[in-house]
């Protein structure tokens, strides 16, 4: 995967956006989806086994299934034959999600969507990383959502949004830059002793100073003008409506095999950022107390080996707060110590780990 993959490489929002009234009056949004259909009466329905390793389905549920996200696409109105080929993935999202709503049998056929995302050259079958995958979908619905407005909001649901602080060691000089990613990648590595981690742990990591002596972009100091030690301090500029979280297990040996990490990795149910980073790593600006907790809506999950396996997802509906595996055309009703079977686990080398993680702010706005 390149290094940039995660980040937000678009251009910056209109100085001067649509205020919501004036862009809903150029078009005539579709309906809601209701999510009182299917056997669980709250949406739930499976898809079709594509027959390949790819986590499609996985990641295809869990926009399916997030509110914010079908009423951002519901916004986007009916296709119309003046759409062009290279603008149709909102389009064909849009009719998988409205067949999945009114469908009556257990499981919609993605094939659509699978032949739309080939037509833009999409890479659907890299084995194991979904961030990867899930990056690529995000932004190609940024560069093809019809209205400046929906891209906006789209933006705003999925961007978390830092500033980077580099500081050069030999004279002092300070530098920061704004960067915007949709997912934080918290690297998963080998405990000789099996020692469990947190997603607790693994977020303060993420955020702690980092030290580099060179070789890297951001260690070249503009002031002394060439590589220098440095240190990079990060913290967030706002709180993230959704905290995507990429727990990355692969690792290369030496042998150049692949080889996946199971480590037991513990993520809770509500994470509380202002308990789990320090006042640094926050936002300077204030907010209530309940914007700063995220409950688990997702837990995008796999089995098997770095090239081989099965890929489902565990998701919250909003409508009844029950817990279902998606594991395509089947769908079950499962208990949160179901869910933490995804934790992962040393001995078993085959085992159900999570892999990718999927917070929603409680009170966000």
């Amino acid at each position: 995967m390149c290094e940039e993959d995660g980040y937000l490489n678009e251009a910056e929002l209109l100085e001067d956006p649509e205020t919501e009234e004036d862009a809903s009056s150029s078009w005539h949004p579709g309906k809601p989806l209701s999510y009182s259909t299917g056997t669980f009466k709250n949406g739930a329905i499976g898809l079709s086994n594509i027959g390949v390793k790819s986590c499609l389905n996985s990641l295809l549920q869990t926009f399916y299934m997030n509110e914010d996200f079908a009423d951002i696409l519901c916004r986007i109105g009916e296709a119309t034959d003046n759409v062009p080929l290279e603008r149709s993935f909102p389009y064909e999202l849009l009719a998988l999600f409205e067949e999945m709503q009114d469908s009556e049998e257990d499981a919609v056929s993605p094939y659509r969507i699978l032949s739309c995302l080939r037509t833009h050259k999409v890479r659907l079958f890299s084995p194991y990383d979904v961030a990867e995958l899930f990056s690529t979908l995000v932004n190609l619905l940024l560069e093809q959502m019809p209205h400046p407005y929906l891209e906006e909001k789209l933006r705003n649901l999925y961007t978390i949004r830092l500033e980077e602080s580099m500081t050069c060691l030999k004279c002092s000089n300070q530098r920061s830059s704004d960067t915007n990613l949709l997912t934080i990648h918290l690297q998963v590595y080998h405990s000789r002793y099996h020692r469990t981690m947190t997603l607790e742990r693994g977020l303060r990591r993420f955020f702690k100073t980092k030290k580099a002596s060179g070789g890297e972009s951001w260690c070249i100091c503009p002031k002394c003008g060439e590589d220098s030690k440095s240190v990079k301090d990060e913290r967030l500029r706002s709180l993230p409506r959704t905290l995507t979280v990429d727990l990355k297990r692969i690792r290369q040996r030496k042998s150049s095999q692949l080889q996946k990490i199971n480590r037991t990795l513990t993520f809770p149910p509500t994470l509380d950022l202002s308990e789990v980073l320090d006042p640094e790593h926050l936002p300077e600006q204030e907010y209530a107390q309940s914007q700063y907790i995220y409950n688990i809506f997702a837990v995008v999950a796999h089995s098997g080996t770095p090239n081989s396996g099965h890929f489902c997802t565990y998701i919250k509906s909003s409508k009844d707060q029950k817990w279902y595996c998606f594991n395509d055309s089947s769908v079950c009703r499962v208990s949160w110590d179901d869910v933490k079977c995804a934790y992962g686990n040393t001995i078993f080398h085959w085992g159900v780990t999570a892999c990718l993680l999927i917070y929603i702010q409680s009170d966000g706005k």
